[in-house]
């Protein structure tokens, strides 16, 4: 009953992100808002501001993240309502006749950006506090993928005016479904699995460096990029049979690469784990340089890889959030502030400086890419084999997957030979996945029978065994 309510608080998240990511679109690319745009263009690139108001949210919860836990409930209602009054200053600016129309603009776009990273905040926070990794990483990767479709129904469906009121009215919307899944009730999952052994290094030093990477290769895909994610539509699927065809394209495609290198590789190392996901990332900024100079289907199929690819980033860099969220003693607040706010900062350097540099982005873009290689070796590198013999504990909860694999467990008996693993009572296995006692304690006899042991203590020497071929006598 409990795996129910943690779907559904899943689903409430995914529901409240994509809308959050849709809202975002909206103020920021859609026909709506053009006029507003084009009064401001002496001010220069609007995402600027927008990114300013995000960092200096973020700025203040990774400096007084005690201050928000404690304000929790009071901005639970604030914020939705400053959100929605800054989407809605921005959008009346040039109309308006009582303030100077670039000031009204400006506070509206830097509130909203506030707004934006707050809801980021909460839904983090939920998924972090609710669901295991893989659900976790579910949550996320719908919520894009979801977002995805919206915008295209959104912006091909709806009038400008129309677009306009959403917009305004999309925070509270989000705010509600926050709500309903921050009240659901769902038992809060334990951290343990992310706790080290006594006298091993902190998992921060492992997820921290990998964190700020992400950020790095967010920031360039959602800025340089020619195309993706959170830029321009499709070019290549014109017309609406063709748009549809691509959208179904780049959720196929983000949903597939999402399960093969982040769902399925919850139960490696974490020095290990996102290495993967940042290599398709590296391949997908050298195909985003070589795409002007391809044509015809070469172009449309490098165009959905791009835009998958770019959703993945960001697929990438929320999951690594929530992992790091989870770790002992981690603030939620100062977590996100810290990730989010690194962000912002390589965004606004990036939009200050190369934005508007054309075809150059192509070397910019080969540039970070080399960049984020050479930072992908240097993390592999420093978490390497010797300090994973050094530290047992981290050891078993890199090898539960390949050893369970290995000695043919089912679906079920790897469950429990998961928590067994991490020390766990038969009581506690019995109340965490809704078995009797006694169905556990069979289990426990066919993994052991599997694993060709006799009790709990040569599993655990099983799983500290330094010889693969020594492991299964």
């Amino acid at each position: 009953m409990d795996s129910l309510r943690r779907y559904r608080v899943a689903c409430l998240v995914a529901v409240g992100w994509a809308l959050l990511a849709a809202w975002a679109d909206l103020f920021g690319h859609s026909a709506g808002f053009a006029q507003s745009y084009s009064g401001l263009t002496g001010l220069g690139n609007m995402r600027i501001y927008w990114l300013t108001g995000l960092l200096l949210l973020a700025a203040a919860m990774a400096v007084c993240p005690g201050r928000f836990e404690r304000a929790r409930r009071i901005l639970f209602f604030c914020v939705p309502l400053a959100a929605s009054f800054g989407t809605m200053a921005f959008a009346v600016a040039p109309q308006q006749v009582f303030f100077q129309p670039e000031t009204v603009a400006l506070l509206g776009i830097v509130v909203a950006g506030a707004g934006y990273t707050w809801f980021t905040c909460l839904f983090c926070g939920i998924l972090a506090e609710t669901q295991n990794m893989s659900c976790a990483i579910g949550g996320i990767v719908a919520s894009l993928a979801l977002k995805t479709v919206l915008v295209q129904v959104l912006t091909g469906v709806l009038s400008e005016s129309t677009q306009v009121g959403l917009a305004i009215a999309l925070p509270f919307a989000i705010a509600a479904l926050a709500s309903a899944a921050e009240k659901g009730p769902c038992t809060r999952v334990e951290h343990d699995e992310w706790r080290p052994a006594s006298g091993s290094p902190a998992p921060y030093r492992y997820v921290v460096p990998q964190v700020l990477v992400a950020a790095l290769a967010v920031a360039t895909t959602r800025v340089l990029t020619p195309l993706g994610f959170f830029g321009d539509p499709l070019h290549q699927f014109s017309g609406a049979a063709l748009a549809a065809v691509g959208t179904v394209g780049v959720v196929a495609v983000l949903v597939a690469l999402s399960y093969a290198v982040l769902v399925k590789r919850v139960k490696i190392h974490l020095n290990r784990r996102f290495m993967p996901a940042f290599l398709v990332v590296v391949i997908a900024f050298f195909v985003s340089a070589l795409t002007p100079q391809w044509q015809g289907l070469a172009s449309a199929v490098s165009e959905v890889l791009i835009t998958s690819v770019e959703a993945l980033t960001h697929a990438l860099f929320w999951t690594l959030t929530v992992t790091a969220i989870r770790l002992k003693g981690a603030s939620l607040f100062r977590t996100v502030g810290l990730a989010a706010g690194f962000y912002d900062v390589v965004s606004i350097v990036w939009v200050a400086c190369f934005f508007d540099l054309g075809v150059a982005n192509s070397g910019i873009i080969l540039l970070v890419a080399l960049a984020l290689v050479i930072l992908v070796i240097w993390l592999t590198d420093r978490g390497g084999g010797r300090e994973r013999s050094e530290n047992p504990a981290e050891l078993i909860v890199d090898r539960r997957g390949e050893i369970a694999e290995r000695a043919g467990l089912s679906p079920r008996e790897t469950e429990v030979f998961m928590m067994l693993a991490q020390g766990r009572s038969r009581a506690f296995i019995s109340e965490e996945l809704v078995l009797s006692e006694g169905t556990v304690k069979t289990h426990i006899s066919h993994i052991y029978a599997k694993l060709n042991v006799h009790g709990r203590q040569e599993m655990f020497d099983l799983l500290l065994a330094e010889d693969p071929d020594a492991e299964r006598p």
